[in-house]
C-alpha cells in the first residue's frame, strides 16, 4: 500500500488505492495524467467503472450515490469525486508546483484555465447527449445551440493558445482532455479547422509521454 503524505498543516493524508476509471472519459483522463505525473498509478488499482447518463449503475451507485467517474478510493474507505477534486487532492498528497502552484497569483491563474476547460467539455458532454437521442427526439435548435457554444470556446482557446505558459500544469492537462473528447466523439466537426494554433499546441501536448499512455479509447 502506498504511504500516506502530508498536507499543508502536517496532518495525514491517506494513500489512493483505486479509481473508478473508463478509457472514454475526458475528465478520468485528467486524473490519470495526474497520477503518472505525481509517480502514484502503478500504486492505484484501476476498476472499469460502466456510467451511461441515461441508465443509471445501480450497483455502483451503492459506493457512489452520484454515479459519476472519476472516483477515487482512499485507503481509509473516503471517495473522492469530481476530477478537480481529485487532482487537488493527488497534487496536495505529492505536490507539484509545475503542475499546481502552492500558492498566489500563478496558481488561481491554472485553476481558471482548468475550470474553463472543465465547463467547456461539460457543455460539449450536454451536446453529445442530444445528439445521440434518437432522431424523433432531437431538437435542432439545441444542437445548434451547443455548436455555438463549442465554436466559441474554442475559438478562445485558439486565440489563447500561444500565450499558454511554457510547461506543463493542470490547466494544459484539462485542456488537452477536452480537444481529445472531441476527437474521439465529434470527428465530424474537424475543431482544427481555421484554428492552427491551438491545434499545434494540442499536438505537442498528445506527445507528452503521462498523455501518450491515457489516451481516449472507445470499448
Amino acid at each position: 500500500m502506498p504511504s500516506a503524505g502530508r498536507g499543508p498543516a502536517g496532518d495525514s493524508l491517506p494513500p489512493p488505492v483505486a479509481l473508478h476509471w473508463s478509457p472514454k472519459s475526458p475528465f478520468v483522463r485528467k486524473v490519470m495524467i495526474v497520477l503518472i505525473e505525481c509517480g502514484l498509478a502503478g500504486q492505484v488499482e484501476k476498476i472499469r467503472t460502466p456510467v451511461d447518463r441515461r441508465k443509471p449503475n445501480l450497483a455502483y451507485m451503492q459506493q457512489n450515490a452520484l454515479g459519476t467517474i472519476p472516483a477515487l478510493r482512499l485507503s481509509d474507505g473516503t471517495l473522492l469525486f469530481d476530477s478537480p477534486l481529485i487532482c487537488d487532492y493527488l497534487l496536495t498528497l505529492r505536490p507539484r508546483p509545475d503542475l499546481l502552484p502552492l500558492a498566489g497569483r500563478d496558481r488561481f491563474e491554472v485553476l481558471r484555465r482548468q475550470a474553463f476547460a472543465d465547463a467547456m467539455l461539460d457543455a460539449i458532454l450536454v451536446w453529445r447527449q442530444e445528439r445521440i437521442r434518437p432522431a424523433a427526439e432531437r431538437s435542432a435548435e439545441v444542437d445548434a445551440a451547443y455548436a455555438v457554444k463549442a465554436s466559441a470556446a474554442l475559438d478562445r482557446l485558439n486565440r489563447d493558445a500561444p500565450a499558454f505558459p511554457a510547461g506543463f500544469d493542470l490547466g494544459h492537462i484539462a485542456t488537452g482532455s477536452a480537444l481529445a473528447y472531441l476527437d474521439l466523439r465529434f470527428p465530424d466537426i474537424d475543431w482544427r479547422r481555421g484554428r492552427d494554433d491551438l491545434a499545434a499546441w494540442h499536438r505537442a501536448f498528445e506527445d507528452r509521454p503521462s498523455a501518450r499512455a491515457t489516451r481516449l479509447a472507445l470499448d
